[in-house]
């Protein structure tokens, strides 16, 4: 008992924690990405597919418990429309993807005034389904993705005149994971039968890379600010004689804010400091 007694001692001693009454608001922010999407799916069809891309996303930063200085998460999630044609306008294919995004960043300002770098690690998934109207045997292509990678950030604090202004931005490339991809003559119906095995795949720079950059602008008015962005998304898969392409260009639109819990049994809260994520 006394051993733990001084390893607990020791661990808060080296363990950077958040002081007591600082607060760690979370800089939430909701847009909508409205752009064109270039495609191709040869399990569903040899031609590339242009059109609209819509995504509706949710993003939240904030400082870490165990270090908020040095260290912040991020979760963002979004749900995704694609309505690509073929180049006669014959045939639109209707893409539903949603994804789910997790990542841990360390921050270090730079000698810059007003700017930071982050890096870290990222998870993602990403799960979804591509129809095609016009087959009559693979009608669908399922969009299964797990990726683990690295993430990267610059942020730069800085004003318009009088109007104060973040701008942002950063890079994500998966490294390793698995994704669903069926051969090139395997229906969902072997599938079912249990011979799914060729299409669980696991995923490496070999035959998978992808990459998204995005650029934001936040234009803060008050408690709330304006977002306006840039989006690219870049994916690329080749296994089982499959060749998936998906190439993004969007803009972005959006609101974000600074949201704090609430603890109303503190009597201290107006002398709390704060701790941002990325304001």
């Amino acid at each position: 008992m006394r051993l733990l007694q001084i390893l607990a001692v020791v661990l808060l001693a080296v363990l950077p924690t958040t002081a007591a009454g600082q607060e760690r608001p979370a800089a939430v922010a909701v847009t909508v990405d409205v752009g064109r999407l270039h495609s191709l799916d040869t399990y569903l069809s040899p031609l590339r597919y242009s059109g609209m891309h819509l995504r509706v996303g949710f993003e939240r930063l904030r400082a870490t418990r165990f270090n908020p200085e040095a260290w912040v998460n991020q979760v963002s999630a979004g749900v995704t429309y694609d309505h690509p044609s073929n180049p006669a306008g014959n045939n639109s294919l209707h893409t539903l993807i949603a994804d789910l995004d997790w990542s841990m960043m360390w921050r270090k300002p730079l000698p810059v005034d007003g700017l930071t770098v982050y890096a870290g690690g990222a998870l993602g998934f990403d799960g979804g389904v591509t129809y095609n109207p016009r087959n009559s045997n693979n009608v669908c292509s399922p969009v299964i993705n797990l990726q683990a990678g690295a993430t990267g950030m610059l942020a730069y604090r800085t004003s318009l005149g009088r109007l104060p202004l973040t701008l942002r931005w950063q890079a994500t490339v998966p490294v390793v994971g698995g994704f669903f991809l069926p051969d090139y003559d395997q229906s969902f119906y072997e599938i079912y039968l249990g011979n799914y095995g060729p299409a669980v795949n696991f995923g490496w720079w070999g035959n998978r890379f992808d990459m998204e950059n995005l650029l934001t602008a936040d234009f803060h008015f008050g408690a709330s600010s304006l977002r306006l962005g840039y989006r690219n998304e870049f994916t690329t898969l080749f296994e089982n004689n499959i060749s998936v392409r998906r190439c993004v260009h969007s803009l972005v639109v959006g609101v974000s804010w600074e949201s704090v819990r609430v603890n109303l049994r503190r009597a201290d809260r107006e002398r709390a400091g704060s701790i941002s994520a990325l304001y």
